[in-house]
Order: C-alpha cells, then structure tokens, then sequence
C-alpha cells in the first residue's frame, strides 16, 4: 500500500480589513512544499506567515512554489516577497495585473470605475471617495509576477493530483487547485464557511481602454461556478476565510437559494422605484452599508443583470448617460 504523503495546513493570518483573517495553505506531498495564497503585505501579516512556516520545518526560500488563487490583496500582498527570493509564482494570468500597484492597471480601472459610477448615479463626491479608497488598498500589496501561468483543465505541474479550475464570479482571474483522488478543493474564497462571497464587478478582459470597457455579469458566472462545484464530488473545502469543511454540497445549495431569494427581493424593490439607478437602489437595500458603496453597488448591479437576463426588469439610458431600471 503507497503511502500517504499529502498534507495540507492552514496558516491563520491578520489582514488589516473588516473580513477579519485570511487563510494560506502549506501543502505538502513527498518533498514538494506549496503555499497556496500568502496574506497582505502587513507586518502582523508577515511575522504571522514567518512563525507558521518555521513551525512547519521550511524555510521561505525553499517552498516549491506560490499559487495565488485570485488577485485580492488580502491573498496575494505578500507575493513579491517570495518572487524575490526566487520562488515561482502561480497563478492565473489575469492576476498579473492585480500585482502592478501604482502602474497602468491602476489607471485602467480607474477609468474603467469612474465610467461605471457616473453610469449607476453615483454622486461625483462619493465617486470621487470610493476610487480613493479602492486604491489605497495598493499599500498593502508588493509588485510581483505570476512566472508560471495558470489556466481550465491544467494539471499542477508540482503536484500532478491537483488540478485547475478556473472558477470566476467573485473575482475574474480566480482560480481553485482540485486533487480528485483525495476529494480536496483549494478554492480561495470561491465557498465560504460562513457567508456568502460577493461577486465584484470588474472590466471584462480584453480591452485596451478601462473607460470602453464593458463590464463583467459577475452574479451570473459566480452562480455558474457555484453550480460547477456543485458537480463535482468534493470532499473537504480548504477556503480562504473560515475553518475548513467537509461535504460541500449542501452548503453550495443554501447559498443558491439565497441568491434567489434576494433576486426576489430586489425585484420588489424595482417594483417599488421605477426609473431607480443602480446607486439608489444599493443604498435603499443595504441602509447599513452605505460606506462600503463598491460593495453593494457590485451586490446590486449582481441581481439586475440576472433579472434583467430573465426578462424581468429592462434598463434604459437617460440623456445624461446614467441607467435607469423598471420592472417589466
């Protein structure tokens, strides 16, 4: 009988942020030593990841390698640290932008936000104060590479058992690392233990203005991601906020019925407001979340686009170029 060699730890790191901690895994198998995600560049952060992994016997420049599985600071800010040391860093290629702060993707989406919040009726001082605090979140992340690209179908090179599966929604260049035999899904913040991730709307790839570029159907790929895991026979669920889980399915269903639900009630709410922009409908459904306004205008737009795919509500632009809902 071969011998079980895979390990995987959870490394509890402190992020800076209201989500509380953040998750990386130190998987081992044979001589192969992966950290999956490594936390914000912070230096509670730092020394938290230092002390775990001279708990666990391995020195930072000897880890096999880095995969990130999606391009949010409080999983990649670290990254740079270990770029330098020489380690390869895997992730999805649409990460690569994520770790350039301060450079052209910021311009990019920059334009790419503006655009969008004068579209959805954001008020010009708290579009203004939203695109500085969604840049600030820079500080706390380290210019970095993805050396070894990852992509749908691939077979992690390091570790042949896991492979890739590519899993946008609540970020676009999200990736998840599946070992079929042992039933193990590293998703990164693909299913969560104790709340439902929000899926971000983000530039659709693939343009070279963020100021033309369309935006994602963020809600709708998450569900379709969601109900791809739902196919699979998972096991246990390493995510990245939260204890890990066995036996998913379950979970994958609650969250689907909620989504539905809230579809329910933000078409009461159209009902209720025609000629509502996206902005006033976010504020009217999350009273108690107006400063997190990308947050909920994300949530928001999630739940129109899926109605508006089911022939329930249409949308129509005013002659001041902004969006105005109804219900059908």
């Amino acid at each position: 009988m071969a011998v079980q060699t895979l390990r995987v730890h959870r490394l509890e790191l402190p992020t800076p942020f209201p989500v509380g901690t953040v998750n990386a895994y130190l998987v081992e198998d044979g001589d192969r030593r992966v950290l999956v995600d490594c936390g914000p560049r912070w230096g509670p952060a730092r020394d938290a990841l230092e002390q775990a992994l001279e708990e666990a016997g391995v020195r930072a420049d000897a880890l096999s390698a880095v995969v990130l599985t999606h391009g949010h600071v409080d999983h990649v800010g670290q990254s740079g640290a270990f770029a330098r040391l020489g380690v390869p860093v895997y992730a999805h290629r649409g990460v690569e932008a994520w770790l350039q702060p301060g450079g052209a993707s910021d311009d990019y989406r920059s334009a790419f936000f503006r655009r969008l919040h004068r579209m959805m009726g954001t008020p010009e001082p708290e579009l203004e104060r939203c695109l500085k605090e969604l840049f600030l979140m820079s500080k706390w992340n380290d210019r970095s590479v993805v050396s070894h690209p990852l992509r749908e179908g691939d077979v992690f090179p390091l570790m042949p058992d896991f492979e890739v599966l590519e899993v946008p929604g609540h970020a676009q260049a999200a990736i998840a690392l599946w070992n079929r035999k042992a039933g193990i899904f590293i998703g990164g913040d693909q299913l969560l233990p104790h709340v439902s991730s929000n899926a971000f709307i983000e530039p659709e790839p693939g343009h070279e203005r963020g100021d033309l570029a369309p935006r994602t159907r963020s809600l709708l790929q998450y569900r379709e991601s969601l109900q791809q895991l739902r196919r699979l026979d998972l096991g246990t669920v390493y995510p990245g906020h939260g204890d890990p889980f066995d036996h998913p399915g379950a979970l994958v269903d609650r969250r689907l019925r909620e989504q539905e639900r809230r579809r329910d009630q933000f078409f009461d709410l159209v009902q209720a407001h025609p000629g509502a922009t996206a902005y006033t409908l976010a504020n009217t459904y999350f009273p108690r979340h107006r400063d997190q306004l990308q947050l909920i205008l994300s949530e928001t737009l999630g739940f129109l686009d899926w109605l508006e795919a089911e022939g329930r509500v249409v949308s129509e632009t005013n002659a001041d170029g902004v969006v105005q809902w109804r219900a059908v």
